[in-house]
C-alpha cells in the first residue's frame, strides 16, 4: 500500500473517531461533581383570619379568604378561622393567640389577617368592593407562596386506645345498666374493658437550611367545619408551644400531640358527621413568623 493512502486512511480514521466522541477525544474529561445542596420545599402559607360575630365588615373578608381557599387547595393555603370576644364560637386559646399577635403594635380590630404569623398583616379591608379585597389577598398569598421554606414539617394521625379512666368507669358501674353497662362483651361472650379510642399526631421537623435556626417551636389546631360563611374551619383547640431547641442544618426534631378534642373518627363518634381540620405548623417565638404548616388528611 502506498504512503499516501495509508496517510489517507490515517485522516478518515480519525475523524471518524472524533465524530463518535462528539469531536471531544482530544479534550479533558469532566466529570459531574457529588455536591449535597439544600434540599428545597414549597412553602404552605397558612393565613389566621380573626373574627368576631356582628363584625359588619366580617362578612367580605370571610366570602373572599374562603374562596380563595377553595381555589389553592391545602396544600398550598391554610386558611383558620379564629373567633374572638366572647362571640359565641370564641375559645381562651383564640382570645390568647390573638392578644400575642396583638401585643407588638396594640392595634386590635376585625377583621384582622395574618399570613404566616406576623410575615404580614393585613388588617380591616382594603376597599368596599369585594373583588378589590380578593385581588388584594390573592396577591399577598401569592407573594408568600414564591419563598422557599427552610424546614421540612412532616406529620401523621395514628389511632391511640386508652383504657377509659378510673372514675368514669365508677360512674358507669353505678349506671343503671351496671357492670354490663360499662363493658362489653367480645365474640365469645367474655365481658372485656370499654376503651376509648382518640387520634394523636406525631410528626418531625427537619432544618433543610444551610445556616442554624433557633426559637422554633412547633403547633398545632382543630377547627370544626360549619355550614355558615365565617364558620369554613373555626379553631376550637390550639395545641401548647413545643420549644424546639437550637437547630443545626439536616438536624430532626420530634414531636408528638395529643388534642383534648376528640379527634376519632367519624363512625366513633355517636354517628355524628362532624369535620375536624388539622393544621401543624412551625412558628418562630420570638418574630412570630410561620415558616412552614401542614394540614393533616
Amino acid at each position: 500500500m502506498k504512503m499516501k493512502e495509508k496517510i489517507s486512511i490515517l485522516i478518515s480514521l480519525i475523524i471518524f473517531l472524533l465524530t463518535l466522541s462528539g469531536n471531544n477525544i482530544l479534550s479533558p474529561r469532566v466529570f459531574a461533581q457529588n455536591t449535597d445542596s439544600p434540599k428545597t420545599v414549597s412553602r404552605t402559607v397558612l393565613l389566621e383570619l380573626f373574627v368576631q360575630e356582628g363584625c359588619h365588615t366580617c362578612p367580605v373578608a370571610e366570602f373572599c379568604l374562603e374562596d380563595l381557599a377553595w381555589e389553592y387547595g391545602t396544600s398550598k393555603f391554610i386558611l383558620v378561622q379564629e373567633h374572638l370576644w366572647g362571640d359565641g364560637y370564641d375559645t381562651l386559646e383564640t382570645n390568647a393567640r390573638y392578644n400575642w399577635y396583638a401585643a407588638d403594635d396594640g392595634k386590635r380590630g376585625t377583621p384582622d389577617v395574618f399570613i404566616d404569623g406576623l410575615t404580614k398583616r393585613l388588617q380591616g379591608l382594603f376597599c368596599d368592593c369585594v373583588d378589590g379585597n380578593y385581588e388584594c389577598y390573592k396577591d399577598a398569598i401569592d407573594e408568600e407562596l414564591t419563598r422557599q421554606s427552610l424546614v421540612e414539617l412532616t406529620a401523621m394521625k395514628n389511632p391511640h386506645s386508652n383504657p377509659l379512666p378510673q372514675g368514669e368507669r365508677e360512674k358507669r358501674e353505678e349506671s343503671p345498666q351496671g357492670v354490663e353497662g360499662a363493658k362489653g362483651e367480645d365474640k365469645e361472650g367474655e365481658l372485656i374493658e370499654e376503651k376509648v379510642v382518640n387520634i394523636i399526631i406525631e410528626g418531625t421537623v427537619k432544618n433543610i437550611s444551610d445556616t442554624p435556626l433557633k426559637d422554633l417551636a412547633v403547633c398545632g389546631m382543630v377547627g370544626k367545619e360549619g355550614d355558615e360563611s365565617g364558620l369554613y374551619n373555626y379553631i376550637q383547640d390550639i395545641f401548647p408551644f413545643q420549644d424546639m431547641p437550637s437547630f443545626l442544618p439536616g438536624a430532626t426534631f420530634s414531636f408528638k400531640f395529643v388534642p383534648e378534642i376528640s379527634l376519632a373518627p367519624e363512625s366513633e363518634i355517636d354517628g355524628e358527621e362532624e369535620i375536624l381540620h388539622l393544621v401543624i405548623f412551625v412558628q418562630n417565638t420570638e418574630t412570630k413568623e410561620i415558616l412552614q404548616a401542614l394540614y393533616i388528611e
